[in-house]
């Protein structure tokens, strides 16, 4: 464990902390798009803002926190720097992950609360089971933050020598699993080259005959450290609203900001400030409701409805447009002053939520499994992330 941080860090420390680099992150946005990564100086803020650690359980000396209240600091780092927040959002998983792993080992592989968990939950790999582990060739794209990350977490499908004969579980479906890899023994393919979200290095990782040992491995529906925030493994995604509304919160800070400099304030400026606040704002109660909702079952230890579970899944997808709806209204009204750099961030904030609109979990067609579970439709019962 981190002895500088302490075991009594919790929400509110965590807090004061991302509010306090909110400067730094923002001085440093252009340097982080132009290294499509986050300098190591940046990193070791964030690890030390207790950012990493908001899935750590109290068990622990984590804060174990809420949904809300990962939403918020994730929305404030966001506001500061969108690919810092990303990073952030995907990297405390180890929090969660750390639960999965058999109890002989979970504190052996996370002796820090502070570790930075890369993953990919997509099945990219290839695990051939022999004796002590595995023998696992692949390769995960969006490995975000792979090159600072402490671990890599790579979702694999199981067999015996023949990858394309998998091993079969009791219901005749292909195995698969998570399997935690060290960064430094896979290939980091320089793959992103992207618009938006530069800072966030989701390069490629690849794997090569690397040998893993089982202890490595974990289920995602494998029971988790004790506490409600564990029986919800849909937390992945659940975290995720924080850094489009983080985004379009700082747009809407700088276009006031430029507005306000004007005394003869254009009526298309006006409307266009309205109409992304609305939209902000809307889509940040949308969610804070949709979560507090699944949060209070949990709490009392109880199966969240079906109605629940699909508007904190939809909740989460409209963040993402509602911000970037938000964002377009303002740049577009404000015209050719936007797109200056020097000038406005407005431009970089539509970059990152293009690029942000793009991840399954924010796309329209994201959006089917829910519909088809509030139709009734046993297949969309089974999706891992509802």
């Amino acid at each position: 464990m981190n002895e500088a941080l302490g075991a009594a860090l919790q929400a509110g420390d965590i807090m004061c902390r991302a509010e306090a680099l909110v400067p730094m992150l923002r001085e440093r946005s252009v340097e982080i798009d132009e290294a499509r990564a986050l300098p190591a100086e940046v990193v070791d803020a964030l690890r030390n803002s207790g950012a990493f650690r908001m899935l750590m359980p109290r068990a622990w000396g984590g804060p174990e926190m809420t949904p809300m209240a990962i939403n918020d600091v994730l929305e404030v780092l966001a506001s500061g720097n969108a690919s810092a927040a990303w990073c952030a959002m995907i990297q405390m998983d180890g929090g969660l992950y750390s639960g999965m792993l058999d109890a002989q080992v979970r504190r052996e592989l996370f002796p820090s609360l502070d570790l930075a968990t890369s993953n990919v939950l997509r099945i990219s790999g290839y695990a051939q089971v022999v004796e002590g582990g595995f023998i696992v060739d692949g390769r995960w794209a969006y490995a975000s933050g792979c090159g600072h990350a402490d671990w890599f977490a790579g979702a694999v499908l199981l067999h015996e020598g023949d990858r394309d004969k998998p091993l079969l579980d009791a219901q005749g479906r292909p195995r698969h699993c998570m399997l935690l890899m060290a960064p430094r023994s896979l290939n980091r393919l320089d793959t992103w080259q992207t618009l938006g979200l530069r800072g966030t290095g989701s390069h490629d990782l690849e794997a090569v005959q690397l040998f893993v040992p089982e202890a490595h491995a974990f289920s995602l529906d494998a029971p988790g450290h004790e506490g409600a925030i564990y029986r919800w493994p849909a937390v992945l995604c659940g975290k995720m609203p924080g850094v489009p509304l983080g985004i379009a919160r700082a747009a809407l800070q700088e276009a006031r900001a430029m507005m306000s400099q004007r005394q003869d304030l254009p009526p298309i400026w006006a409307l266009a400030l309205a109409e992304a606040h609305t939209a902000y704002h809307g889509a940040r109660a949308h969610v804070r409701q949709s979560l507090q909702a699944i949060w209070d079952r949990l709490q009392a230890g109880e199966t969240p409805s079906t109605e629940e579970r699909v508007d904190v899944f939809l909740a989460r997808s409209e963040a993402f447009h509602r911000a970037r709806h938000a964002v377009e209204v303002l740049f577009d009204a404000l015209g050719g002053g936007a797109i200056y750099c020097e000038r406005s961030s407005l431009e970089r904030h539509l970059r990152d939520l293009n690029t942000a609109c793009q991840h399954i979990m924010a796309q329209r067609q994201g959006q089917l499994p829910a519909a088809q579970l509030l139709l009734g439709r046993e297949d969309a019962a089974q999706f891992a992330f509802l």
